[in-house]
Order: structure tokens, then sequence, then C-alpha cells
């Protein structure tokens, strides 16, 4: 009991009140506080509640000196992981990236308090990452950090006023903007028609991915329900991963994708092989390469791999060109052709956003400049060489 009641000698009861607070954070850590001689119980009572207080302000400044970064980063990995209501935004691929590069790059900071992290220390840890790695390694390290903390105090493990140490940081360094990678069209329907040749079993799903602009994962768990012949569009709601089976898509959102006369085709050939589901077969498709159909029902569209399952489907995609003599891209990239290609044949931006399901106008400005809409046509009119002269000399221009 916190009241305690004692007679003395002379026959006087006076109260002591001792209050003992522990933490369930920190072992070990505890603070107790005590008053004594008191005469009367409403006056303990008052004592009481004054001793309490003051227990609990200073358990919780000792547990936020106690409290370690790798305590506070392991708590909002486990809330991330379990859809906390202050990390829920955060997607599981993220949630592992952040991890890492948390592990990896505040490694020093892991038996800091998180009292002792301060603005210094932050920067100075951004600016060694801008200068041996990259801008971009920096963004996902400082962002990670940020999530961390605006967790922390969301949540309440993080009570006193803190400020986010990597505030106010700016660099003076610009990063080189790389040229995304493209196949063009003539690259395009080389690598089907290898492909095609050779009779490859991921044929129809490259086929379907540079038709629809539809994500790994959309393409895997795309269904015959969703496609609609009579008014001519599939209906994209579902995606698949690894990590969570069967969800929403990434933008959480339905859109739809119009079939043109080439994707019919497609989807007509395919419907036809798959009538009846596709069988648990073994394709090989050279002297030491095989791949299994794991498991199909009738109403999916497209065969599913092992491989596919397993996220190798870059990884099969980039051998093929490099087996054909194309440029080696990733599987997302057949995404960015469709858009590419789109956007060449005139339509509009806004429209190729809406089958994409992109939200970000930035995404698109990238396959934009890529399509050279922008641009094109604007040297037609340049006349600087003789009229007589200027096809010849371009052309000795050329020989010498």
């Amino acid at each position: 009991m916190a009241i305690v009641w004692k007679t003395n000698r002379s026959g006087e009861k006076t109260a002591k009140v001792r209050i003992v607070k522990k933490s369930p954070e920190i072992k070990g850590l505890t603070v107790e506080k005590t008053a004594s001689g008191i005469k009367t119980l409403e006056e303990a009572q008052k004592i009481e509640r004054k001793l309490n207080k003051e227990a609990e302000r200073e358990l919780f400044r000792r547990e936020q000196e106690g409290m370690k970064w790798k305590n506070l980063v392991a708590r909002w990995e486990i809330a991330a992981r379990s859809g906390d209501i202050f990390a829920r935004k955060i997607q599981s691929s993220t949630v592992n990236e952040y991890a890492r590069v948390l592990h990896n790059h505040t490694k020093d900071w892991m038996n800091l308090r998180i009292t002792q992290i301060d603005k210094a220390m932050a920067w100075r840890l951004l600016d060694k990452i801008d200068r041996e790695v990259s801008i971009s390694k920096r963004k996902k390290v400082r962002s990670a950090i940020d999530s961390v903390y605006s967790w922390g105090c969301l949540s309440g493990e993080i009570r006193e006023r803190i400020s986010l140490p990597t505030e106010g940081y700016k660099t003076t360094r610009k990063e080189e903007e790389k040229i995304p990678e493209i196949l063009s069209i003539s690259e395009i329907r080389a690598l089907l028609k290898a492909a095609e040749d050779i009779e490859f079993p991921w044929t129809p799903i490259w086929s379907m991915a540079l038709l629809t602009g539809l994500r790994s994962g959309e393409l895997f768990a795309l269904t015959w329900r969703q496609v609609d012949f009579d008014a001519g569009l599939l209906y994209i709601h579902e995606n698949w991963t690894n990590k969570e089976g069967m969800g929403a898509t990434k933008g959480r959102y339905w859109r739809t994708v119009p079939i043109g006369p080439e994707l019919k085709r497609t989807l007509l050939e395919l419907r036809a092989r798959s009538k009846g589901g596709y069988k648990d077969e073994v394709w090989k498709w050279n002297k030491s390469r095989t791949d299994r159909i794991f498991y199909i029902e009738p109403n999916f569209v497209l065969p599913r791999f092992q491989s596919w399952k397993d996220g190798r489907q870059a990884g099969i995609l980039r051998t093929f060109c490099e087996g054909i003599g194309i440029q080696p891209i990733r599987f997302h990239t057949l995404r960015a052709c469709f858009a590419t290609q789109l956007i060449k044949d005139a339509v509009a931006p806004a429209v190729v956003m809406k089958i994409c399901g992109w939200k970000d106008l930035k995404t698109m400005q990238r396959y934009i400049r890529l399509a050279g809409i922008e641009t094109k046509g604007a040297t037609d009119g340049l006349k600087i060489l003789p009229p007589e002269k200027a096809v010849g000399r371009v052309y000795e221009l050329f020989k010498k």
C-alpha cells in the first residue's frame, strides 16, 4: 500500500507515503518517492497524489534518457509490420528497405540514447552518405530516420519534445540524371519475334505487359472476370506480391485498360490455350533451363510460373535480351515501353496516366521526354546549308 500508518512510543499515529514506479520498457529502472510524519489521512492522500505525479514524470524522463536508438527502431519495425495506425501508410517492401538502410547506415547510433542523437550527428551522417554513395541513397536514409521519429512522436514512444535531427539539412550536390532504360519499337518487335520463334514460355506474359502496361503483380493476378470483350476493357483492381499474396493495386484504386486489336487477338489465343486450366508441367526452354507452372486455375489469364512466383521475372527477361543481342532490361521496363509508345502515338499524357495508374505527373514527364514529342519537328525548318550543295556537302563530310 502507498500509505502506511505507524504509532510511535507516545501513542501518536503518523503516516508514511511510499510510491514505487517500475519501467515496463527498461529492465531494472525504478523510481521511488517517500514522505513520512504525516498526521492526517487527508494530508496523506494529497501527498500521495503529488508523489505519484512526480514519480511518473521522473520515470518518463529517465526512460527517455535510457531509450536507445536500436530499441526505437525495433519497436517502429514491429508497429509498421503489424499495420499500426501511425505507420500503416508504409508498405511492407518499404519497411524492409528502411530497416535495412537503418541497420547499415545508423549502426553507430544503435547504442546511443535518442536524446544523444542531435542535428550535428544526423547532418554529418547524411553528408557522408551524400559524398560516398548517392543522393538517392541519402534520401532513402533520411526518409527512414524521419519515419521512425514521426512514428515515435505520434505513438507516444517519444513523449518529450525532440526536434527531428535531419530537419534543415540541404545538399549542394546534384545527382546526374540517367536516361531510363527503354526499348525502341524495333527492339520490342525483335524481342517478341525471337521469343515466338523458339516458343519461349514467357512470350504471352511479355506480350501482355507490352500491350497493357500492367505491373508484374497485376499480370500475375489477372483473371478472365476482369476481361470484358463486349466493352473492350480490362478492369484492373488486384495485384499479387510474394510477401502479401493477393491484394489491391499499388495505388489502392481500380482502373481500366482499353483492349486494342492486338491485345484482343492475344487474349483470344490465351483463352483458347488455357481452356480447362494450364496443367502442372515442366517447360524446357533450352538445354539446361526449365521452368514449372506451379499451379493455375482456369479463371487466370496467364500461366503463372514458379520462377515468377519467386520474383525472378526480371532476371529471366534480362538473360533473354542479352542472348538475342538487345539492351537487357528489367521486367518493369516493359510497362515504360508501353507508356512511351502510347505517347509517341499522340495519346494524351493524362490518358496514359489513367491507363497505367500513375498519380504523379513527374513520373510521366520522364516518358514524355523519352518519346521526344516536346521537341519533335523543331529543327525541320532549319535551312543553313546552300540549297544546291546541301545534300552533297553533308555526304562528303560523313565520307571524310
